[in-house]
């Protein structure tokens, strides 16, 4: 059979208290096949200040680097030179109390619960069963976590600028008075009701690829280690968007109740209103994964919203009272509602569906090749 050919480096050692490393043969080329085997007594040389580097360098070119007969301190050194030497995000597995330093001094830490005992589980930040496992959490729930938790970080920036810059927009047209057109109370539930369920269902669910494609192709778990959602990019993008939104609630609801004589809480009633659903409309863009909980979260944040205006417009004895009750049956309100929805929401559609066709990302070909896979019409992961 086909015997793997192995390249001899040659390390070269001056007469001086502590060895000197000269490498050669790996500067002329980096190469990503090669594999470097360093034990204990040598990786105790290694971790010195004089050759750190030495060895950092050498690591970074080889496709796996294995430390044999190491104790727990080398085994710790070894994950901070890679972790403080190449600032990159490591991860240690271990199964035992000689793992410990390691998990710790690593930024994510795995331990193994087995026969070595549970020191390792206790100082972890996940624990696993079996070493099988881990292929599953880092592919799987490590790619699916990364999402989530980056569209949640971008959806809450977006919806507190977005909400906080209609409130500007209305300063500059009243002499920047401090005077709020949105009623009190519904600031205080922004955050706290009508838009915080939804995102919180889609933080903990969504699933942007299937399972079944992530564990197929490694390679898509580097749109996580690349950081392909949550970067400057995407967060300029997000607060252009952002801006861009509130300028259109405001200046519409201000086309279609001007030269009127309506009140200012019927104002803001008509911009809170706008906001609420355009907030939550795209979040459902954003959603990839739907269940009957999102659906739910949802149109019965709406509701909610909407009834509990009508009911606390009706028994509230001063302003705004029967303001919701009042708006909802003006033509204004509705015009302007739907014209600021639409409107706000095309850019991020229209550029959403331009990329999507012309430069899909590999994850988006993921979903494509899933969507063939399940059936036609069908982009959700299969249980």
């Amino acid at each position: 059979g086909h015997r793997p050919q192995f390249q001899e480096w040659k390390i070269h050692w001056k007469l001086r208290p502590m060895p000197m490393v000269v490498i050669s043969g790996l500067e002329q080329k980096e190469s990503r096949h090669h594999a470097l085997v360093v034990d204990g007594l040598t990786l105790r040389f290694f971790l010195e200040d004089d050759f750190r580097l030495d060895f950092l360098r050498i690591a970074a070119r080889c496709r796996s680097v294995i430390c044999c007969r190491t104790t727990p301190l080398q085994k710790a050194g070894v994950v901070q030179l890679v972790r403080d030497g190449l600032r990159v995000m490591t991860l240690a597995v271990g199964d035992g109390a000689n793992d410990v330093s390691m998990i710790q001094m690593a930024n994510m830490g795995i331990g193994i619960a087995g026969v070595e005992g549970m020191q390792a589980v206790m100082a972890s930040d996940f624990a696993i069963g079996r070493f099988y496992f881990l292929l599953k959490l880092l592919l799987v729930h490590g790619h699916w976590c990364y999402d989530r938790i980056s569209r949640m970080i971008l959806y809450f920036y977006y919806k507190n600028a977005m909400f906080v810059l209609l409130i500007f927009w209305y300063q500059i047209y009243n002499g920047f008075s401090g005077s709020v057109a949105i009623e009190q109370l519904y600031l205080f539930l922004f955050n706290l009701v009508w838009t915080s369920v939804p995102i919180c269902v889609t933080a903990i669910a969504d699933q942007n690829i299937p399972k079944e494609v992530l564990c197929n192709n490694p390679e898509l778990y580097a749109h996580g280690r690349l950081d392909k959602v949550y970067n400057k990019k995407h967060f300029v993008l997000t607060m252009l968007d952002a801006f861009w939104q509130s300028l259109v609630v405001y200046f519409v609801c201000h086309w279609a109740y001007s030269d009127s004589d309506v009140g200012i809480f019927e104002y803001g009633t008509t911009m809170n209103t706008a906001c609420v659903l355009i907030v939550s409309l795209h979040l459902a863009i954003e959603t990839q994964y739907w269940t009957w909980i999102h659906h739910l979260a949802l149109w019965a944040s709406l509701a909610v919203y909407l009834l509990f205006g009508v009911a606390y417009n009706a028994i509230c004895c001063f302003p705004p009272y029967w303001t919701m009750e009042h708006a909802l049956g003006t033509v204004q309100f509705w015009a302007a509602v739907f014209l600021a929805t639409v409107i706000a929401l095309f850019p991020r559609v229209f550029f959403r569906s331009v990329k999507n066709t012309l430069r899909p990302s590999i994850t988006q070909r993921a979903r494509q090749t899933a969507s063939k896979e399940n059936g036609p019409g069908s982009c959700l992961p299969r249980r």
